[in-house]
């Protein structure tokens, strides 16, 4: 193309920008984002905290213990600490347990709780934790002091069965199970390693599919709207006379990707703001782990540098470079409004089936059975990369090699994107008919080709422009 080819994108580019911030759905879309960003970190460790609350003195007074199992069990160190410093522990003989349940639930405000410790004939212990129907305890409250008592007793009946603390340890060594095949040999063929994902790890690699999808499909659907809204209002005849065709979409598509940009930063900085308040109210709060030891979401990205945050961004400029180049051809297709639906479906339909990959595959690796093979495929795939390789990078699911080795085939996957427009655009720009299909862009196409190699061997005669496009009622001037 010639350097003249794009004479006035800087022009058209200060134009869609300007008129992108003023749109009510860009700033609706950014400022709805911008606050549940600066909500999460607040809220999450308001959770967390509440959850830590749980530690408070109990406000159960009392605790009775009825055990009918002839263990031996001594209980004074049952319930210990600072929550259970005011809480009076005694046992009783087996038999009151009925009674002091009826005196009970003849109580009106009684804090007391009572359990029955029994074995029974089936082969299981049973405890029962009893407290009055009318009692002013919350059930949270109750429930830990259960889970507590149900895990000393768990402990002491090893101790009273006079198991050493190393036996003890070999016991209580986590059990692990596989699956092996075997072949029509007689080998042994062990079963690929199943492990799935946790759910904060999928919650993020969901929440990244959903947030690049947003972004890619409002600046797509945004220059889809411009082409075909200038088309059908003739304003586009008044644009070219001081615009190539080519310049209108570079134009379009830069300030697309500046809006994206801007997104991006407003996102940083709403991030650091949520950081912020959240030590300004509740302080300096280290930790991150869920309950069970499992790492939280702020957790997994302690080892996010800068370049990997760097490679992750571009993947999903570049991506959003894509699909708007996509928008911005199914735009041109399409000559009227009403016809705009029809027109998009292809650039539509990219979106679905890249998204859905992305989908498919953060449940695949929830279940534990995707290989890292295909996850590396999945994230080199131009279509599903832009939504599927950011997230695992940042969580460190597939490597730097492979991050880079998908930026480089979506760059390349672009760049002859775009030479596939330059070809075609100026004729669809002008193109005023019924929608076209992709055969007949295709067709365009092979017709731009043909006349270039003409034009450039000398047979190219009066050099005539008109083109058709192969659907019947439709004309290019």
């Amino acid at each position: 193309m010639k350097r003249n080819e794009y004479a006035g994108w800087k022009e058209v580019f200060l134009f869609s920008l300007r008129r992108e911030m003023k749109q009510k759905s860009f700033r609706g879309f950014l400022i709805f984002m911008c606050l549940i960003i600066v909500a999460i970190m607040p809220v999450s460790t308001w959770l967390h905290q509440r959850d830590e609350d749980q530690t408070k003195a109990t406000e159960v007074s009392g605790f009775t213990i009825y055990d009918e199992t002839g263990l031996g069990i001594d209980y004074s160190q049952a319930l210990t600490g600072e929550r259970y410093e005011s809480l009076q522990v005694k046992e009783a003989p087996g038999e009151g347990f009925a009674s002091h349940v009826q005196a009970l639930e003849e109580s009106q405000d009684s804090t007391e709780m009572i359990v029955h410790v029994t074995y029974e004939e089936a082969g299981y212990f049973n405890l029962t934790f009893v407290k009055a129907a009318t009692a002013d305890l919350k059930d949270k409250d109750c429930d830990r002091l259960s889970s507590d008592f149900e895990s000393f007793f768990l402990d002491a009946r090893m101790h009273v069965a006079d198991v050493e603390q190393e036996q003890l340890d070999f016991i209580n060594q986590p059990v692990e199970s596989r699956v092996e095949h075997t072949t029509q040999d007689g080998e042994i063929t062990p079963e690929e390693d199943g492990e799935g994902i946790s759910m904060a790890e999928y919650y993020v690699l969901l929440a990244g599919i959903v947030v690049v999808v947003m972004i890619v499909n409002l600046s797509g659907g945004q220059i889809a709207m411009s082409i075909v809204t200038e088309k059908s209002t003739k304003v586009v005849e008044y644009l070219m006379i001081n615009v190539r065709p080519m310049a209108l979409i570079v134009g379009k598509i830069l300030a697309a990707l500046i809006t994206v940009v801007i997104q991006f930063a407003a996102f940083g900085v709403s991030y650091l703001l949520s950081g912020a308040i959240s030590r300004l109210i509740f302080g300096d709060v280290s930790g991150g782990t869920e309950a069970g030891g499992k790492p939280g979401i702020m957790e997994l990205f302690a080892h996010v540098n800068v370049g990997t945050l760097l490679l992750a961004v571009v993947m999903i400029l570049v991506g959003v470079l894509f699909f708007s180049i996509v928008a911005g051809l199914a735009g041109a297709s399409v000559s009227r409004m009403e016809e705009m639906a029809e027109g998009l479906k292809i650039y539509q339909m990219l979106l679905v089936v890249g998204s859905y990959v992305g989908i498919f595959l953060c449940i695949m690796q929830m279940m534990g059975n995707v290989s890292e093979t295909v996850v590396n495929i999945c994230c080199i795939l131009p279509l599903s990369a832009p939504f599927v390789m950011p997230a695992n990078l940042l969580l460190g699911k597939v490597g730097v090699v492979t991050g880079l080795v998908s930026l480089a085939v979506m760059i390349v996957c672009t760049a002859a994107l775009f030479s596939f427009t330059a070809k075609v655009y100026e004729s669809l720009i002008f193109y005023n008919g019924n929608v076209l299909k992709l055969k007949d862009i295709l067709q365009i196409a092979k017709n731009r080709r043909v006349a270039a190699e003409h034009s450039d061997s000398g047979d190219g005669g009066s050099g005539s422009r008109r083109i058709h496009a192969g659907k019947e009622g439709g004309h290019h001037e």
